[in-house]
């Protein structure tokens, strides 16, 4: 049988311009970048420090001053060390908003 051919004409696509071609290169650069590209790289000790520090109680729920103290010193002597689960760019436990943060030492009445 015959094919019936369309009554519109065909619109055949220019070919794509280098110009087109950097532009859209630099947007997906620039996209990869604010969408925090990099890769989670785990530390040596990183299954330890997932326990101790990622899914404890001690550090992602306790508000207690000897938690956060006892976290901060855990992530001292681990600074190589990050959990997966943090905001990218969260290089530390004192960086991020854990539990307690902000209401003991210099905060509440006896910090005047």
């Amino acid at each position: 049988p015959p094919k019936l051919r369309s009554s519109r004409p065909q619109l055949r696509r220019p070919p794509h311009s280098p110009r087109t071609f950097a532009m859209k290169f630099v947007a997906g650069v620039i996209a990869l970048g604010v969408c925090g590209g990099a890769a989670f790289e785990p530390c040596k000790v990183q299954d330890a420090f997932d326990i101790m520090m990622c899914k404890s109680h001690m550090c992602t729920a306790c508000s207690l001053e000897w938690c956060m103290t006892a976290c901060q010193e855990l992530q001292e002597k681990n600074p190589e060390c990050a959990c997966a689960e943090w905001p990218a760019g969260q290089t530390s436990y004192s960086a991020g908003d854990f539990k307690g943060k902000g209401k003991v030492g210099d905060s509440g009445d006896y910090s005047k």
